[in-house]
């Protein structure tokens, strides 16, 4: 009896799978998909930033910080992230983006010994068409210059690339209240 080899809900049309919840081509595209690059994207206050492209992230609720002795009031201590220590910043506050709640979550870049957190506010994903136009970010009040590495648009909303390296080194040199070192390299 050949009609035993298959299930009792199958479909018995030729151009029909065998098996309905499963798909014609497990390789086929979706149409539907957008076009583009796609990208992790966080807010702080009003300022949308982009993550770059294959750094390590992970977004975790608000965790207890230890405040550590003799530093700036944007260095809100160490947290536990999964048995690892690392510092966590508020960057809205160098930036004077406050908002009523600093820091709803954690956003946690980089790699075990390598990783800091920042305070935002909410992350997202978006998708880059492959003609958006990069052109010269605005200036990051409290930030040197030279971490903003360009600016583009994606349906209305700006968003800011940043050296996210180099700006979580420079935020670990310069956390500690015992140097005069000021945050922005303007003297």
């Amino acid at each position: 009896m050949n009609e035993v080899d298959a299930p009792a809900d199958a479909t018995t049309r030729a151009d029909a799978p065998i098996w309905p919840w499963l798909p014609a081509s497990l390789d086929a595209t979706d149409q539907t998909q957008p076009i583009g690059d796609f990208r992790h994207v966080f807010r702080i206050g009003q300022r949308w930033l982009l993550v770059p492209a294959g750094m390590p992230g992970e977004v975790y609720p608000p965790l207890h910080c230890a405040r550590l002795p003799f530093t700036h009031p944007w260095c809100l201590g160490l947290a536990s992230f999964r048995g690892d220590l690392a510092p966590v910043y508020d960057l809205g506050a160098i930036v004077n983006e406050r908002t009523p709640e600093p820091g709803r979550y954690f956003l946690l870049l980089g790699r075990r010994d390598t990783c800091a957190a920042l305070g935002i506010d909410e992350v997202n994903g978006i998708t880059v068409p492959p003609d958006t136009p990069i052109t010269c970010p605005p200036p990051l009040r409290g930030l040197p210059s030279e971490l903003a590495r360009g600016a583009l648009a994606v349906d209305g909303t700006s968003y800011v690339e940043v050296d996210l390296l180099g700006l979580l080194e420079l935020l670990a040199e310069r956390a500690s209240l015992l140097q005069a070192s000021p945050l922005t390299s303007e003297e």
